[in-house]
């Protein structure tokens, strides 16, 4: 009987744990609604001896935390759910089972991101790329097969929302090289409810092509291959982020699945399609751009909606190509990759 009640106590640990860490998962996309089972759930830690009651408290409290900011603003919401990360992974190790890591919460607060990915590129949660380099434009032309449909400036070496970049889209059944602004453009409003500028959306989650998405991911005109030679991912702790490069080795440039879109602010824009990132590669990102093989690039341009999600996986992790550098993510904004040690690249 003993064994049995002990058993018991410890699944109520853990279950009482579980309903934390998806707190803490839930304020990482904005403010969290207290519920009573949060507050049980406390209690229980500290009748356990696994959590002190002032440690409970400022759980409590900090749940509480509303922002003064949009919940896309990746500052405002690292405010609220940093402490309480901090404490439902002390508790996981008190209890003696292992803490939950960036990519599981990750996953978890996924749960709870709104359709659109703001802010990519400086937390794991719940965001990622917001820098690529395209490569020669030659080579893409020559790769793609496509037509340059009119005269544009070389454009940046390395871009970031809201710059010019390359596409590759079908017009009369014809691939062609076109430039447009990378990202759509979505206005927000401010708490006063003023109305604010439009933020770049550069990524798109494959799990909402059917939702927010499905506007554009229905029709095919509507899709756009997006020539990339490598794409920047932020790796490290906050405020010491490291640049880090990612490629594909058998290829000098991929082709990343992307839509795109005529708007009233900045003319023809377009925005990447993001899915997992592979187990091997998550503890960089979670997410990764949905990189296709030549062999699929007709599929994505002309096949039905309900077909495209074939792609969404994350190309296999040896056969991508890793470089770290020593720049800060917040000053790599004009470093390009750097070469490849293999040099069949």
């Amino acid at each position: 009987m003993f064994y049995f009640v002990a058993m018991r106590i410890d699944r109520l640990s853990r279950l009482a744990l579980q309903v934390l860490e998806d707190a803490a998962a839930r304020a990482h996309c904005g403010d969290v609604e207290r519920t009573w089972g949060h507050r049980l759930a406390l209690e229980l830690l500290v009748q356990r001896g696994f959590a002190e009651r002032w440690q409970a408290a400022q759980f409590w409290e900090n749940l509480a935390f509303q922002t003064t900011f949009h919940q896309f603003d990746s500052g405002a919401t690292y405010m609220q759910a940093s402490p309480l990360t901090s404490s439902v992974i002390a508790w996981a190790y008190s209890m003696g089972v292992e803490p939950i890591d960036p990519v599981r919460m990750g996953r978890l607060a996924r749960r709870y991101a709104p359709d659109l990915e703001f802010d990519c590129g400086t937390q794991q949660l719940p965001c990622m790329c917001n820098r690529y380099t395209p490569g020669d434009r030659q080579l893409i032309k020559d790769l793609f097969g496509a037509r340059q449909l009119r005269e544009f400036n070389e454009g940046p070496p390395i871009v970031h929302p809201r710059d010019p970049g390359w596409v590759v889209r079908l017009v009369d059944g014809e691939r062609v090289l076109e430039q447009m602004t990378w990202g759509f453009p979505v206005h927000l409003r401010g708490k006063a409810g003023q109305p604010l500028k439009p933020k770049a959306v550069n990524n798109a989650r494959f799990d909402k092509l059917k939702g927010f998405w499905k506007q554009w991911a229905l029709f095919p005109e509507k899709r756009c291959l997006i020539p990339a030679a490598a794409y920047a991912e932020a790796v490290g702790p906050p405020g010491a982020m490291m640049t880090t490069w990612l490629s594909v080795k058998d290829s000098p440039v991929f082709a990343w699945a992307g839509l795109w879109q005529d708007s009233e602010e900045w003319g023809t824009c377009y925005t990447g399609v993001m899915t997992e990132n592979a187990p091997e590669l998550a503890s960089i990102h979670d997410r990764s751009p949905v990189i296709l093989d030549a062999s699929d690039w007709d599929t994505w341009l002309h096949a039905p909606l309900d077909e495209l999600f074939a792609f969404d996986r994350p190309m296999p992790a040896n056969r991508i190509r890793i470089q770290s550098t020593d720049v800060l993510w917040k000053n790599g904004g004009g470093t390009l990759p750097p070469p490849a040690a293999d040099p069949k690249f």
